[in-house]
């Protein structure tokens, strides 16, 4: 009768690659779970502020007539939250987001609310960035051609937009973005890639 062999014994090797495949469990269980804690606290921080905006906001009205630079070269009415400028809101009606739109735009602001990055909707050449949080603009990559988007203003005004183009691009340069489009928005993905979202006004 043939003896049966003893159980391999793993070596040093067979150990340190279980733990490092441990390791990266654990890494990307962090990840998910870093990811997730920051869009639960951005979607807070941005309800906060839709709270106070629509608390403070007039009747809106929907603008049919903004064509192009006025006299004041793209000046936009703005209402200060917490010390920040905000321009109003936006609006995907097809995901059911709507978030505040800050002025001015830093690392730290994206992480309570999209940013005007340049440009004006007085000038129709906005460009809005956004977290890739999936309760900001994580999910802008999935708008169709013609979704509406609309931009309420705080002085109560609607500007509204139909999407023409989704593109995702390796972006090394964030200056790439800057195209004639009546309203362009822009995140970073997990992968370094851009999602940019063309718009035109309706």
């Amino acid at each position: 009768m043939a003896k049966q062999g003893k159980p391999a014994r793993w070596g040093l090797r067979g150990w340190l690659l279980s733990l490092a495949g441990l390791l990266l469990v654990v890494t990307a269980a962090a990840l998910l779970a870093t990811g997730t804690l920051g869009s639960l606290r951005a979607a807070q921080r941005s309800d906060a502020v839709l709270a106070e905006l629509a608390r403070r906001e007039p009747t809106p009205s929907i603008d049919h007539a903004a064509q192009g630079p006025n006299d004041d070269k793209g000046a936009m009415p703005a209402e200060i939250v917490d010390g920040t400028e905000y321009l109003g809101t936006i609006v995907f009606p097809t995901l059911d987001v709507e978030l505040p739109v800050a002025g001015y735009y830093s690392d730290e602001q994206l992480r309570v609310s999209p940013c005007r990055y340049e440009g004006s909707y007085e000038t129709n050449d906005l460009i809005i960035g956004g977290e890739g949080y999936a309760s900001h603009f994580g999910r802008i990559s999935t708008l169709g051609i013609r979704d509406e988007v609309r931009l309420m203003a705080v002085d109560g005004t609607i500007h509204q937009y139909l999407v023409s183009n989704v593109e995702t691009d390796d972006l090394d340069d964030i200056t790439k973005i800057l195209h004639d489009w009546d309203l362009t928005l822009f995140t970073f993905n997990v992968d370094g890639t851009c999602a940019v979202v063309r718009c035109i006004r309706m």
